[in-house]
């Protein structure tokens, strides 16, 4: 071979090994040698979430400067990337390594290596690939949390060994790995450490998880799930204050709820345990707090309850203010931010577009079309973008139950279809009239498909595609209240506050006549009425205290229906079954009307608080 053909060969071999070498450093390859602790967080919104909401994690953040200072510098931090951050020199330094996380609002030093930044407080510090035992095993160890995980060194280890087992534990070179989920009361601790030894002369007080139980009143955690039969080793140190990262600040340590779990193994050790500062204020109530989250903005939109499909779990979505929006997962933990360009009208709906059982959200703003999926991202084509403004809430219509979905825009007196992919429908051809007032709405009455909605001028009754289906017999000045199925009939109110009652031939009739205030809803089986202070069905009326009423909806499922009643004069939330019987725990103080899910004959419901805060409750 020729020597100047092999000459190249051996220098482009070396050099392409070494930009795979290079290609191929993680963040953990950068983590700083003698760091005491080191923090991966894959969800950077949730870890700021449980920052803001957990009382104790608060308090060890402002007792520190460092702390502060980070935390500080993550906020500025907008991608939800993968993140390592870390302290080391007895907590003065920290270090922030992700990929593209600097910005110009960073003051701190910054570095690039290798493709990877590098935010530090520390001006001398030279970022280098670390090969460390410590660091390598942390990489390695498959962490399971949504939320973050820290690792601590030896020395730290041991410490916190002896802060939390009343027992002796002794750590010879052993490093503890723990991945923690935090909400709103509670921070849960699962982790394993290497390389311990047991003083065979400790003698371990081994509680039984029944003698756990009885003091079930005092413990915020589920037994069955977060506490393992096969655990050897139970310590409860109530009697002791505890502070996790053992700061010098007094401030820092709370008298806390904890408790923890240890297990033996070969050389590999696990603890399991639990940190809580939740007060159940509601202990004695048919209505329990389940959790409450702040967030930095006013709250516009929400909270709407949706569905989480990974585990059929109820979430809440809000948008604030400066048109962030974000989904609350049922810890009250914020799993994701997404800033888009305008306020949403009134709704967001779900739907499986894909067929697939993984639900997306369908939205529209005054000029686009949105659809995303659960983790935040736009799907597909969507936002659809349009000239002009849409005007109501996008009605989303399922014909068959067959999830081929058919999206309708209102652009004031016009109708335009989409299916979920974003195409336009062909063959749905609206002739445009007066302005329309109302949502479009879809019933199926008789086996027939009629999509329903008012227009300035009259109720409009169309078939699939567009057309006029079903002509009124007479002509009505209807109002801005919305349509109802009532048995197999439409039913609303005209400016007057009559009710008039549709049947699928056009022929129309007088029900009742309400007072000038009055407000009407009506599920398929019965027409409930609110005039002043007297809530009404055609069987029964009750009297409730005075104030103003300014919301009167229904919810329903297959099998169970409620009444909802929102008095803005006293802050008061009422709930009445189908019979019109107030629901146990009702009425309930609230700033604002609550987003209420009813599900198997279980109530859940979400409302906001000083305009900045969701609660979530269950009903008992």
């Amino acid at each position: 071979m020729n020597y100047k053909v092999l000459t190249v060969i051996i220098v482009f071999f070396f050099s392409s090994c070494d930009k795979i070498s290079k290609k191929n450093i993680s963040l953990y390859d950068l983590i700083p040698e003698k760091s005491e602790f080191v923090i991966s967080i894959k969800n950077l919104s949730k870890f700021k979430s449980s920052i803001a909401n957990n009382n104790y994690l608060k308090t060890v953040i402002n007792s520190n400067l460092t702390l502060k200072n980070l935390i500080s510098q993550l906020d500025k931090i907008n991608d939800d990337s993968e993140l390592l951050i870390g302290l080391y020199n007895n907590n003065t330094h920290f270090y922030i390594i992700g990929r593209k996380i600097h910005n110009d609002s960073v003051r701190n030093s910054k570095f690039s290596f290798e493709n990877i930044d590098i935010i530090t407080s520390n001006s001398n510090y030279k970022p280098k690939v670390n090969k460390d035992l410590f660091v390598q095993k942390f990489k390695k160890i498959y962490q399971t949390n949504t939320n973050f995980s820290i690792a601590l060194d030896s020395q730290r280890t041991k410490d916190f060994f002896k802060r939390v087992f009343k027992d002796e534990v002794n750590i010879s070179d052993g490093n503890l790995i723990i991945n923690i989920d935090a909400s709103n009361n509670l921070i849960y601790v699962n982790g394993v450490v290497d390389s311990y030894s047991i003083n065979s002369n400790s003698n371990y007080k081994k509680i039984a998880i029944e003698e756990i139980i009885e003091n079930e009143e005092k413990l915020y955690f589920d037994f069955k799930n977060d506490l393992l039969t096969d655990y050897d080793i139970i310590s409860t140190n109530q009697e002791n204050k505890f502070d996790f990262f053992q700061l010098d600040s007094a401030d820092a340590v709370l008298d806390l709820y904890k408790i923890f779990q240890f297990k033996e193994g070969n050389n590999l050790a696990s603890i399991n345990g639990v940190i809580s500062n939740y007060k159940d204020d509601l202990k004695n109530s048919e209505i329990e707090l389940k959790f409450e989250t702040s967030i930095s903005n006013e709250i516009i939109l929400g909270p709407l309850i949706v569905k989480n499909h990974t585990n059929n779990k109820n979430e809440v979505f809000v948008q604030d203010s400066e048109n962030i929006i974000y989904l609350i997962n049922d810890n009250g933990q914020i799993e994701w931010t997404k800033k888009i360009n305008d306020r949403i009208i009134d709704e967001v709906k779900q739907i499986d577009s894909y067929k697939n059982g993984r639900l997306q959200y369908i939205f529209a703003t005054h000029n686009s079309l949105h659809m995303i999926d659960r983790k935040g991202r736009d799907v597909g084509k969507f936002p659809l973008k349009f000239n002009d403004q849409i005007t109501k809430p996008v009605s989303v219509f399922d014909y068959d139950n067959n999830k081929n979905y058919r999206l309708l825009i209102t652009q004031n007196d016009e109708l335009f279809m989409f299916d979920s992919k974003g195409n336009r429908v062909r063959g749905f051809d609206y002739n445009k009239k007066s302005k329309i007032i109302t949502k479009p709405e879809h019933f199926r009455i008789s086996n027939k498909d009629i999509i329903v909605f008012k227009t300035l001028d009259n109720l409009t009754i169309l078939n699939r595609r567009g057309k006029v289906r079903i002509k009124i017999n007479k002509d009505y000045n209807y109002s801005k209240d919305k349509i109802f199925q009532y048995q197999n009939s439409l039913t609303t109110t005209t400016v007057n506050n009559k009710i008039i009652k549709i049947d699928m031939n056009g022929n129309s009739k007088l029900v009742s006549s309400m007072s000038f205030d009055g407000k009407y809803v009506s599920d398929k089986k019965t027409i409930y009425t609110l005039q002043k202070n007297v809530l009404s069905n055609a069987k029964k009326n009750i009297e409730i205290p005075f104030g103003k009423y300014d919301t009167f909806s229904i919810n329903h499922d297959k099998k169970n229906t409620l009444i909802n009643v929102f008095d803005s004069q006293n802050n008061k939330l009422y709930l009445f079954d189908d019979k019109i019987n107030i629901v146990k725990g009702f009425p309930v103080l609230a700033d604002a009307n609550a987003n209420f899910i009813l599900e198997n004959s279980k109530i859940e419901f979400s409302v906001i608080s000083d305009s900045k805060k969701i609660k979530y409750f269950l009903v008992k």
